[in-house]
């Protein structure tokens, strides 16, 4: 592909998408992926070449953080402050929470229909990451929060990460697979189960699956009876794979599906069955989930795992639990990691989306 700049100088990609939200990648197509992967390109080469990029030139970002964070937090005040704009951090538990209605308390909560709307007068985008904990681990109410603030913002709302996707770190990790094997149809894609002492959420191994299958690869899921992905999101990933040229198969053996892998992503997520919507009781049995989970600390990377299985490329979001999840060896030491390129991209593909949605293509 290749494009103009703008008449005022601005690439192509800014405010190509002007405001849109950007709630999943499942409201995108391959191509719009492709789009946001070479303006996150274009974006690198100009921060590694200290080129202003004053493409959000004094916008405002509010970003919510129900749960805390290294990576996101960073790396989106780092790309609104790189884009000429302003991050605003804003702790639920430091004003009154915004929530949903069936949730309101006098003088503890506030409508998130109010405040949506508030925050569209004094900026240009809402961020949010909200799930387990602060979502009552039930999962799917994380995203209708989310959904709630895009159904009354009149500014763009940003997806951080709720109890069933992750957009933006998935963007970053297919630019980090794209980036060294540029064509991902027919390769083998294993996302993967991988032990931890906490209670994570289904996020990233079903959002990594859908954007692996839209890649077109053969999307290997690892994991032990009981830690399957949510069935909708299955189907999703099976219709993607049959888009694009792609394929879909579930294991419970952690050897057979790295084995002649060109990539693989160890990554913990709860077991559902223990939470609602999926608990036979409807109630929340977090004691229990971690006991259920504690039977599988043999599910780990080792290098020896990854020499066996032919030296695939090693990816996580982070992140990782060392000793657990993976060993300090793999993630200090290992060639083929990815570890820490996804990471970094979590910056440049934030950027690009920001400026697709946020920037404007006639100011």
């Amino acid at each position: 592909m290749s494009y103009v700049v703008t008449c005022l100088g601005k690439p192509w990609y800014v405010g190509i998408w002007e405001g849109q939200d950007y709630l999943s990648n499942l409201e995108r197509t391959q191509e719009d992926i492709k789009l946001i992967i070479e303006a996150a390109r274009d974006l690198e080469r100009k921060f590694k070449a200290k080129v202003p990029t004053p493409y959000l030139q004094g916008q405002t970002l509010f970003m919510f953080f129900y749960n805390r964070s290294l990576r996101t937090r960073n790396s989106f005040e780092a790309g609104m402050s790189q884009l000429g704009g302003h991050a605003h951090f804003l702790s639920p538990q430091d004003v009154y929470t915004p929530t949903l209605p069936e949730d309101m308390e006098p003088y503890k909560t506030e409508a998130i229909s109010d405040v949506a709307r508030v925050l569209s007068r004094y900026g240009n985008g809402i961020a949010i990451r909200i799930y387990a904990d602060a979502a009552k681990w039930h999962i799917g109410r994380g995203h209708r929060v989310i959904e709630e603030f895009a159904k009354w913002a009149t500014i763009p709302v940003l997806n951080m990460e709720d109890d069933i996707f992750h957009p933006f770190q998935s963007l970053a990790d297919i630019k980090a697979a794209l980036d060294v094997v540029p064509n991902l149809r027919g390769k083998k894609f294993v996302v993967s189960y991988a032990y931890s002492g906490g209670l994570k959420p289904l996020a990233v191994p079903q959002d990594v699956a859908i954007m692996a299958a839209m890649m077109g690869a053969e999307v290997w899921i690892a994991h032990p009876p009981g830690f399957e992905l949510m069935d909708n999101i299955m189907q999703k990933v099976k219709e993607l794979a049959d888009r694009y040229g792609g394929s879909v198969k579930v294991t419970h053996d952690m050897k057979e599906a790295f084995e002649g892998a060109t990539f693989v992503y160890p990554k913990a997520w709860s077991p559902k069955g223990f939470f609602p919507p999926f608990s036979a009781d409807g109630k929340v049995h977090k004691e229990e989930a971690m006991e259920y989970q504690s039977k599988f600390k043999n599910w780990i990377v080792t290098m020896d795992l990854l020499e066996e299985s032919g030296k695939p490329y090693y990816m996580h979001c982070g992140p990782a639990d060392r000793g657990q999840e993976v060993t300090d060896e793999v993630l200090d030491t290992y060639e083929k990691s990815l570890y820490f390129e996804e990471a970094e991209n979590r910056l440049h593909v934030q950027k690009a989306v920001m400026s697709m949605v946020m920037g404007s293509r006639y100011e």
